[in-house]
């Protein structure tokens, strides 16, 4: 066993997938449930702000509309999509988005198909995913399964440095992140999840870019604020 070891839990994967997708009708009892988890060391800031919707759930009302602003309305100055990044995105999308479903398919992760579920390359689903990676190693770990923990723990490597690690950070240099309290600092706290993993893993990523060029001038007015 000594060399099986896992020092991440999926506990902050976890959050930070809830955190990053829409605040469905599950995302309070969702919320409270995971702020009990004593593996997720959140920033005070932040954790007074989530415990505050848990308590007040008019206030998750106000991150829905936020949610709905910055990232459908204006979804293409304020991108939650891996391959909505890179100058030459166009042209390697469908291949992007192949490979990103042949990591769910190769390790048991299945989408949703009534329609409702994020793309493969939403970071809620690529958060999700990671986390379910992390309980497989925690299961193999358990079961004293050598070989399958170093194919999940080599997995993990390659997911994180081809693809999650790779866009997280360019999504905080989103304009529309930057204007709005809340999604700065969840997003601030999901980098500093993915970066820590990083150095635990051992993979440095290329950083993604989102270049200006990629759209067309938008101009998206969310209460009250033009986000540019």
């Amino acid at each position: 066993m000594k060399n099986l070891i896992v020092q991440t839990t999926p506990g902050p994967f976890v959050l930070a997938s809830v955190l990053t997708g829409y605040p469905d009708s599950d995302f309070q009892k969702s919320l409270s449930e995971l702020l009990e988890d004593e593996s997720i060391c959140l920033p005070q800031k932040l954790s007074e702000q989530l415990r505050g919707m848990v308590a007040d759930p008019t206030q998750i009302d106000d991150l829905r509309s936020d949610y709905i602003c910055i990232f459908d309305q204006s979804k293409s100055l304020n991108p939650l999509y891996e391959t909505e990044y890179g100058r030459e995105r166009a042209m390697f999308k469908a291949n992007e988005l192949s490979d990103i479903s042949g990591f769910y398919r190769a390790f048991g992760f299945e989408m949703n198909q009534d329609g409702d579920r994020d793309m493969v390359d939403h970071i809620s689903v690529e958060l999700e995913f990671y986390s379910l990676l992390l309980m497989k190693l925690l299961y193999l770990k358990e079961i004293d399964d050598q070989n399958g923990f170093e194919i999940v723990n080599d997995g993990m490597k390659k997911f994180m440095d081809s693809h999650l690690g790779r866009f997280v950070p360019a999504i905080l240099e989103r304009e529309g992140i930057k204007s709005s309290d809340i999604y700065m600092n969840i997003f601030k706290w999901v980098n500093q999840v993915v970066s820590e993993e990083c150095r635990r893993i051992g993979v440095v990523p290329e950083i993604a870019n989102w270049f200006s060029s990629q759209v067309a001038d938008e101009n998206v007015c969310c209460g009250g604020t033009v986000v540019k």
